[in-house]
């Protein structure tokens, strides 16, 4: 034994030669730290390791004998005497995961004996030996004097000594009488996130029953973060980690896009995990305290300031991912949690996480203007891009929870007022229109003077876009198709007369709502009606139909609307799928030309089978006549068809049925372009 370690060591002696009841009080305090600390040897043996420096994490056992190794720094007397003394560490908070100096006591829990082979030092703990030491002591604790490594037992365990020491591990704890089952449930059951935020160690290595690697790697990085891949035995996950003021926010990546963990999944980790939720679908890191366990935050001071430095991240983050229209970044970084309730709740991460959201934010995204519940995503980011305001992109908008999130933090939808006012240049949809006379016309009935909405176009009539005040001075009719849009809206015939007379629209009334029949000779006109050929494969070809090379990203798994977009796509379109945003028509871009389409996609079981047109469609085709293309799609086992048809209004016999307004088509010509599946 040397001799720093053999004045250490008669020291601790010394003390407790002098006082047994204090040695049987730390032995009272051991096996208290002990449970306080079960289950969790493994982490607090990484902890160590990482403050050690070390890269790379060993566990094997062999027979009752359990080896964990590391290779970091190799101890010294300053290390072994805060391991000996109970909360002596010559750790500093801040610089390393552990700072307390009681940890190590975790092993007590499922060890008889403890060696240590480290540096200078091979030494051994063990109540047997300490009890004969001081005979006088009711109890003794495992961990406080250090004895010599008995010869035979180093010996006996020489091999895999030797093994391990080649492997370049520089500390090896042997622990002798362990309790398998415990190990083994404990050892290889970690979860996948736990070197996510450790500084050093990038490998561990697990030899039990089942064996277990996790590695660590940075795959990529840019400005706001880290690209980093935790590989396993059973899987390979991937994490964007962004990091300021050592505080970190770790998002899960799926195909290379960001993907919101479940609330149980998002958990709080203080550089390894506990056991609380953030209440957001990330995982968040910072020096938070917590309970000897490491269980749970402890709401102090400290763990506040903490808090407050991990609001500033997360606002950088949320703005960069608005500005970016990441809609995976924007849907994990909401809150599971009601931020009008939270401040009702008992102290926790979530309410104080969400008094400092507010000043994270500062005023920076009070400016945002939010689309109101009834108008649709894509119009209002129109309007918005027009005046050249501030608003949420289409691709975010209807992420849940943003809307409150952003009303939290002080913002307001736009009124119908203001949109009227703005929508004069933005090229908008018939939907969108229709929402705004509909939201219009409400307001009006509730006596709230909206004085330009009878001089704005924002109606069809025949087709074009006009003002209601143009309608009743020309003695003209606003379209069925976009009266049965404002039906669908919310409102009625009813309505619209009463604010009609409202504002003195007085012939547009008598004209509108009329006995007459509403077509006139509008059906007899559709009976002689003799639709032209439909535009051929492109422009006009001299050929019905044609077979198709190019079917890069048709498959038979895909959806109609899917295999449309890609069909289309790799012959010469430029098209994105807006099918959600319910603007009459499932794709919008441009032809082989470069001229704007829509196509709105009608899947088909045979040729010759009807189809339907909803009253948004409908008004959407009546709109856009030159620009508007239904695509009537038909697969088997062997291909996939698209025959397109243009302006289906006028070169189509559409039926209305009354079935929630819909228009009907049961002749048609079928003139397709043929994908090989």
């Amino acid at each position: 034994m040397n001799t720093e370690l053999q004045k250490l060591r008669e020291s601790l002696i010394t003390e407790a030669k002098s006082s047994p009841m204090l040695l049987s009080d730390l032995a009272g305090l051991e096996a208290y730290v002990s449970e306080s600390y079960n289950s969790r040897s493994f982490i607090e043996l990484l902890q160590n390791a990482d403050d050690a420096n070390a890269t790379k994490f060993y566990v094997k056992r062999s027979g009752d004998y359990l080896f964990v190794a590391n290779n970091g720094r190799p101890f010294n007397i300053k290390d072994l005497e805060s391991l000996c003394r109970s909360a002596s560490s010559n750790k500093v908070r801040g610089t390393t995961i552990g700072y307390r100096g009681i940890g190590f006591k975790s092993v007590v829990s499922f060890a008889k004996e403890i060696h240590l082979i480290s540096g200078n030092f091979e030494i051994t703990f063990s109540k047997e030996l300490s009890k004969q030491i001081i005979p006088q002591a009711n109890k003794v604790p495992l961990i406080r004097i250090p004895h010599e490594l008995d010869k035979s037992i180093k010996n006996e365990l020489s091999d895999e000594i030797k093994r391990i020491q080649d492997e370049e591990f520089e500390t090896i704890f042997i622990f002798s009488g362990v309790l398998a089952n415990q190990i083994d449930e404990e050892y290889t059951s970690f979860a996948s996130t736990t070197l996510l935020f450790l500084h050093n160690i990038q490998v561990i290595k697990i030899d039990l029953s089942k064996k277990v690697t996790a590695n660590i790697a940075e795959i990529d990085k840019n400005e706001k973060g880290r690209f980093l891949r935790v590989s396993t035995t059973d899987a390979i996950s991937n994490w964007f980690v962004c990091t300021d003021s050592n505080c970190s926010i770790a998002f899960f990546m799926n195909n290379d896009k960001v993907s919101r963990l479940s609330k149980s999944d998002a958990i709080i980790h203080a550089f390894l995990p506990t056991e609380d939720s953030c209440g957001l679908g990330v995982v968040v890191n910072g020096d938070f305290s917590t309970d000897p366990s490491r269980r749970h935050l402890i709401m102090d001071e400290t763990t506040i300031k903490v808090i407050s430095k991990l609001a500033n991240l997360y606002a950088s983050l949320l703005k960069y991912a608005l500005a970016n229209n990441d809609k995976g970044a924007v849907d994990a970084l909401m809150p599971y949690f009601d931020l009008k309730l939270i401040q009702l709740m008992k102290q926790s991460f979530e309410k104080e996480f969400a008094k400092n959201i507010k000043d994270a934010f500062g005023k920076e995204l009070s400016n945002i203007k939010l689309a109101p519940s009834w108008l649709n995503a894509e119009d209002f980011a129109k309007i918005m891009e027009v005046s050249n305001l501030p608003y949420i992109a289409p691709e975010c908008s209807d992420v849940l929870g943003l809307s409150d999130f952003l009303k939290y933090l002080g913002n307001k939808p736009e009124l119908v007022e203001s949109l009227i006012k703005k929508v004069g240049q933005a090229d908008i949809s018939v939907l969108g229109y229709a929402q705004i006379v509909a939201a219009g016309i409400k307001e009006a009935l509730m006596n709230h003077k909206i004085l330009s909405l009878p001089t704005t176009d924002l109606v069809i009539s025949g087709g074009r876009l006009c003002s209601l005040k143009e309608i009743n001075d020309n003695e003209e009719k606003i379209d069925e198709s976009y009266l049965q849009l404002l039906a669908d809206n919310g409102i009625s015939e009813n309505d619209i007369s009463l604010f009609f007379k409202k504002v003195g629209l007085s012939k547009i009334n008598e004209v509108q709502f009329s006995d007459e029949d509403f077509y006139g000779n509008d059906d007899e006109d559709k009976e002689s009606y003799n639709p032209p050929s439909v535009s051929q494969w492109f422009n006009d070809a001299d050929i019905s139909s044609k077979q198709v090379a190019n079917n890069e990203g048709v498959q038979k798994w895909r959806s109609a609307e899917e295999n449309t977009l890609a069909a289309l796509n790799a012959n010469g379109f430029r098209l994105k799928d807006v099918s959600k945003q319910n603007l009459g028509f499932d794709l919008e871009g441009s032809d082989p030309n470069g001229k704007n389409i829509y196509i709105e996609v009608k899947s088909i079981d045979y040729v010759g089978q009807k189809f339907r047109m909803t009253n948004n469609e409908f008004a959407a085709a009546q709109y856009k006549p030159e620009n508007y293309y239904l695509a009537l799609v038909f697969q088997n086992k062997d291909s996939f068809e698209i025959s397109l048809i243009k302006d289906p209004v006028n070169r189509l016999n559409l039926t209305r049925q009354v079935v929630q307004w819909v228009w009907e088509c049961t002749d048609y010509e079928y003139k397709p372009m043929k994908f090989k599946l």
